[in-house]
């Protein structure tokens, strides 16, 4: 599946696009920037990069030009569908005509497949040659060692609301940077739960956390996103892909992309796709263990 590079807009931003907003550039990067409209944050870049599910794309030359001509704090509004930037010197930097851009779907669906078939695609089998390595991008504390392994378990074997909230709290802005790499962990691991359609129990959770405002705001937005199903282009590219047969693209798109960390919990989902509940001596082992260790 090769990307098709144009300007575009994702399904997630629909409705808040059809009111009028404004509000400032809120960070920059070398090919987009966030803006803040409200309580709303949409990222704005080149065609280059994938479309974030709170995202839209436009030319890259005049987001390029954006770039240099805008900082941070500086006026964004959107009136009728039309989005306009200003410099520091209230003058009119860029206008993107909204209506224009292309709508792209970027919500997750979740696989229909019986378990058995999983396994013998060819995506599986790609994904199974990579190298089992857990990599979440925090220190691996003894605490967040055992959390991850519940986690390895779940939904095979059930973890109680009071539990999951622990845990995702312990994960929820846990990290530095723009995005902790706590808050990229609870995404791969929610997006997978969704994959499967095990989800419900776990996004009610996770809704209430997010209200918390715990983590940084590029985080909130991701996961306010994910709690509608809306997930960034290279993931939805990838996961598109499941029932792909062309070995080649699927060896290069599972090996490229930063998500695919999260293979590590895709294989134990495939592997204990029944949810057989009846083996409980881990259950019982760990029962309790969350609560009392904060």
């Amino acid at each position: 599946m090769n990307r098709v590079y144009k300007e575009e807009k994702s399904n997630y931003l629909r409705t808040f696009f059809k009111e009028n907003h404004v509000g400032v550039v809120h960070s920059k990067f070398d090919h987009s920037l966030n803006i803040k409209l409200g309580k709303q944050l949409v990222h704005v870049s080149d065609t280059l990069e994938p479309l974030s599910a709170f995202g839209i794309k436009a030319n890259d030359e005049k987001i390029h030009s954006l770039l240099k001509a805008v900082e941070i704090g500086d006026f964004v509004s959107c009136q009728n569908q039309v989005l306009t930037f200003y410099n520091s010197l209230n003058k009119i930097a860029l206008v993107i005509e909204l209506e224009t851009l292309a709508e792209t779907d970027l919500k997750l669906v979740p696989f229909d497949a019986h378990p058995q078939l999983i396994e013998e695609t060819v995506f599986f089998k790609e994904l199974m040659d990579i190298p089992v390595q857990m990599q979440t991008g925090l220190p691996m504390s003894a605490k967040t060692t055992k959390y991850l392994e519940n986690l390895r378990h779940y939904p095979t074997y059930a973890l109680t609301a009071n539990e999951q909230s622990v845990i995702i709290n312990h994960f929820l802005g846990r990290g530095i940077g723009l995005t902790p790499s706590g808050d990229d962990f609870l995404i791969g691991y929610t997006s997978l739960l969704i994959l499967f359609n095990q989800q419900h129990e776990w996004l009610r959770r996770l809704q209430q956390l997010v209200r918390s405002g715990k983590t940084t705001d590029i985080s909130l937005a991701y996961l306010n996103c994910l709690l509608e199903g809306g997930v960034n282009e290279n993931i939805k590219e990838l996961l598109d892909l499941f029932y792909s047969e062309d070995q080649q693209i699927l060896k290069k798109k599972n090996r490229t992309y930063a998500f695919i960390w999260t293979y590590f919990w895709n294989r134990h989902f495939i592997r204990h796709r029944h949810w057989n509940r009846s083996n409980e001596p881990y259950r019982k082992e760990q029962q309790g263990d969350l609560i009392n260790d904060r």
